[in-house]
């Protein structure tokens, strides 16, 4: 275990880079709002010495839960799936048609007479 964080009357545990809660919707809605954190603003930085923290921290903040215990995580597992989080991805299932463009009108510039 690395971070445990009550919001409200529900506790959450934050372990290698996944909030785990017995309420599914909380569980859900953490690992969203996580997520849509780390891609909105490279979420915490890479050098920190425990990324764990940093996130529970600014979770709990942004939601207002408070962090009951902490116990720093010597793996390396959470770092590579912040690293990961903050990868941009692309949808590739949908195709978008492409129309064709209109014709460009020719431009006619107008030229002036050398010594008029």
């Amino acid at each position: 275990m690395s971070v445990l964080v009550r919001f409200g009357q529900r506790k959450a545990i934050l372990r290698t880079g996944v909030w785990l809660c017995c309420d599914l919707g909380l569980e859900s809605l953490l690992n969203r709002t996580t997520t849509s954190w780390i891609q909105k603003t490279g979420g915490p930085k890479l050098n920190d010495g425990d990324q764990e923290l940093t996130v529970a921290r600014h979770i709990a903040g942004e939601m207002d839960g408070s962090v009951l215990l902490h116990l720093k995580s010597r793996s390396t597992e959470s770092a590579r799936r912040f690293f990961e989080q903050r990868q941009l991805s692309f949808s590739f299932d949908t195709f978008i048609p492409i129309t064709a463009r209109p014709s460009k009108r020719t431009r006619r510039f107008k030229t002036s007479a050398a010594g008029a």
